[in-house]
């Protein structure tokens, strides 16, 4: 009786030994290299092996921390390789988010300055960011990630679907953090905020970066916080030891302190890996990464087997799982509570949020919201928090704003090997109450093109979001008889123009990424021009046009080209019908009289643009243009020509002048193929035809050899054509292009130039 009384017991000791046996899983940081982890995850749960505590750096945190709240490997995967992810590694924001309706117009800056009016005019510049990437995104992601999941736990790290830690570096104190609870996101947030590249999370006044610096590694923590009986760890980073040319291996060398990536014997086991050619970022290597990470591990699961006697059943496992997440509250907002504003800057962002007839607004909604309010140029950074309200059954939404008051100061152009040197200067201020208001001034020199424009912007509180802009400008732009390469002819202009004007628009948005505006305006138009090239123009004097005209219009845009020259991504649509009348008056430098026209027309015009991704190296755009007009002639042939619409497709084409591309009626279209080299150098081709509707010819008037008599020529008989080849390195602050391009006309017209920065000019009247 003695003998199986001693067996039942030694096997009764053996079953709670087994069912109580616990397992911890260990993740190291290494940016991109951490998607191994994902195949480790996925090869210890089909063969039910029990993950019963998790703890992480970096991105062993983000994906330890996914873990634990109840993702499976592969929607960690499915996460991972999504563009949203891409979005907030980059700081990028998906045009679905970009609230057009307030998006300025291009101008040609590449580097801005600040003058903060409320801090004795400090000073500081933006040429350079506080971190690689903008913040923008994650901000408003991992509040919406992590809030369900810290609401559950009541901010207790023991009470996510599987118990969790992460690691932060404090280096002011030197000295690591371990994060046990509060806010999952801001846990998270702040081990993964690699210097340099991510803005730190600030805790108790002091800001905390990656945990890599300290303990990438943290199978200590594991050890002290939750005791378990075995431990399997995933080091993906430790393994490099031979100098790198890569920047970010080098900076990681630089900042990362010494890690001991072991797990003792008796503790339990590791899987190392060895990924020398996988940087930070390079997240779209996950899947292999993943299977590399699942491979591995099965190769040792008969081992792990040995050391872990319990299982846990995947149907089980994803049963607890699925429970889990249905258990979570609804992300839905009420209460909103805003600090670092003014009470009526606080009521002019609670007035962003749209509720729903319950009074509650959803996750997406603040998404909107939330980038449309930082498309303010006066609404730095908001740092958003999501509180459980448990009696109300949603959460509070709570903001932490940073306003600005600043004169913002930005100054550019372009350097050219030919005759478009251009220099810009422009200001701006904000301002923020129950209005936003928003005023800028600029002011452009060059060899081609000199302006200045100012400008004054009130968006109104209104059902329909609106404002009121008002402009006054004054430009100048000359063509002169050639365009010479790396010097200057001493011949002057052959042509002047001025402008001076001013509009009075009024914005709404149309449809979701659009705008449209009405305009009335009245300017003045003044041209000085030879009507012949057979003269001596040093000695002659210029005849002159110059035109009163008053304008109603309808202007509807949008624009998501990625950048606002040589883009590579994205489409641009515009339509704009005009009504324009006034007079024209003409006089001759030979002729006493001054002639006097009326003028009234009608004008329509319209383009498209859009680039199609073909594969990851080659985009192919597509270009279309018309105008429609019933445009009267002018006085004379050099004067219909210069007020005739212009089709200028590409930056050169815009400071030459080719009397072959106008016409008060014409269709034009292009394609340009671009080859991608890498993200910030291509190569592109620019072909474009252009047909007149009806050209415009002149007849020389025999009693008078210097003066053109206008008309109409057959309908579609005439087409012209240009093209180009770029070479383009697109910095992120300017762009480098050097091109080689040919028209039609004149014959043997070819044309070879470099351009550092960026050639555009101020809208014109007519525009």
């Amino acid at each position: 009786m003695k003998r199986p009384f001693i067996i039942s017991l030694i096997l009764l000791l053996l079953f709670f030994s087994v069912s109580a046996q616990r397992v911890g899983l260990v993740l190291s940081g290494g940016g991109a290299k951490g998607a191994a982890h994902l195949g480790v995850i996925k090869a210890l749960e089909e063969n039910g092996i029990p993950i019963d505590y998790v703890a992480g750096t970096s991105m062993g945190a983000i994906i330890g921390s996914f873990y634990a709240m109840g993702y499976s490997p592969d929607e960690m995967l499915e996460l991972i390789l999504s563009d949203e992810f891409g979005y907030w590694q980059t700081g990028v924001v998906e045009n679905d988010y970009k609230y057009y309706f307030k998006r300025p117009d291009d101008t040609p800056d590449f580097m801005r300055f600040s003058i903060e009016l409320s801090d004795s005019l400090r000073i500081k510049t933006n040429v350079l960011p506080r971190s690689l990437i903008n913040p923008i995104q994650m901000n408003q992601a991992f509040m919406g990630l992590y809030a369900q999941a810290t609401a559950k736990a009541i901010w207790n790290f023991d009470n996510l679907f599987i118990p969790f830690r992460c690691i932060s570096a404090d280096v002011y104190n030197k000295k690591t953090i371990v994060w046990r609870n509060g806010d999952l996101g801001d846990a998270v947030r702040s081990s993964m905020t690699f210097p340099f590249f991510f803005k730190p999370i600030w805790k108790d006044g002091v800001p905390l970066f990656d945990g890599g610096i300290y303990n990438n590694f943290p199978v200590d923590v594991v050890k002290e916080d939750f005791h378990p009986d075995f431990i399997f760890g995933s080091a993906v980073a430790g393994s490099e030891v031979k100098p790198s040319e890569n920047p970010m291996h080098q900076i990681q060398r630089m900042v990362m302190q010494h890690t001991d990536y072991n797990v003792a014997e008796e503790d339990g086991m590791i899987v190392k890996f060895n990924f020398p050619d996988v940087t930070l970022l390079e997240f779209f290597k996950a899947k292999e990464l993943m299977d590399i990470g699942y491979e591995r591990t099965l190769s040792m699961i008969d081992s792990i087997k040995q050391r872990v006697a319990r299982e846990v059943p995947l149907s089980e496992l994803n049963a607890r799982r699925r429970a889990y997440k249905e258990s979570l509250p609804s992300l839905k907002f009420r209460n909103i509570y805003v600090t670092g504003v003014t009470e009526s800057q606080r009521i002019y962002i609670e007035d962003q949020l749209h509720r729903d007839i319950n009074g509650e607004f959803s996750m997406e909604e603040f998404k909107y919201a939330y980038f449309k309010m930082l498309s303010d140029a006066k609404i730095k950074e908001i740092v958003p928090k999501a509180v459980y309200n448990r009696k109300n059954k949603n959460f509070d939404l709570y903001l932490d704003v940073k306003i600005t008051d600043e004169i913002n100061v930005n100054i550019g152009g372009n350097i050219s090997s030919h005759q478009a040197n251009q220099l810009y200067l422009g200001l701006g201020y904000q301002g923020l109450g129950e209005y936003l208001t928003d005023l800028n001034a600029n002011f452009q020199m060059g060899n081609a093109y000199s302006g200045v424009s100012f400008s004054g912007r009130i968006y109104m509180r209104t059902p329909i979001p609106s404002y009121l802009n008002l402009e006054l400008a004054y430009s100048y732009q000359k063509y002169s008889e050639s365009q010479s390469l790396f010097y200057e002819d001493l011949l002057p202009a052959f042509i002047k123009q001025r402008e001076k004007f001013m509009k009075l628009k009024l914005g709404l948005p149309f449809m979701t990424h659009a705008k449209a505006e009405i305009g009335l305006g009245y300017g003045r138009l003044s041209d000085n021009y030879f009507q012949t090239t057979n003269i001596s123009f040093l000695d002659s004097k210029f005849d002159k046009s110059w035109y009163d005209l008053f304008r109603m219009s309808l202007r509807i845009e949008r624009n998501s080209l990625n950048v606002k020259q040589y883009p590579t991504e994205g489409r641009q649509q515009f339509f704009v019908a005009q009504y324009v009348t006034g007079k024209e008056n003409t006089r001759l430098y030979n002729q006493p009289i001054q002639s006097k026209i009326d003028l009234n027309w009608l004008q329509i015009k319209g383009r498209w643009i859009n680039y199609s991704k073909v594969n990851n190296h080659f985009r192919l755009g597509v270009m279309g243009e018309t105008v429609i007009s019933s445009k009267n002639l002018m006085n004379n042939y050099t004067a219909s020509i210069l007020q005739a619409p212009a089709f200028t497709p590409t930056p050169h084409s815009k400071i030459v002048f080719n009397e072959a591309f106008r016409a008060n009626q014409y269709i034009a279209g292009g394609v340009i193929p671009v080859f991608l080299i890498n993200n910030m150098f291509h190569v592109r081709g620019e072909f474009y035809g252009f047909m007149p509707v009806e050209e415009i010819k002149k007849e020389i008037i025999s009693l008078s050899p210097y003066m053109d008599r206008p008309y109409y020529g057959n309908h579609f008989r005439s087409f012209e054509y240009m093209g180009e080849a770029a070479i383009v390195f697109q910095l992120p602050f300017v762009s480098v292009s050097l091109f080689a391009n040919g028209y039609s006309y004149p014959k043997k017209n070819f044309n070879v130039g470099l351009n550092i920065g960026f050639l555009i000019f101020n809208s014109r009247f007519l525009d």
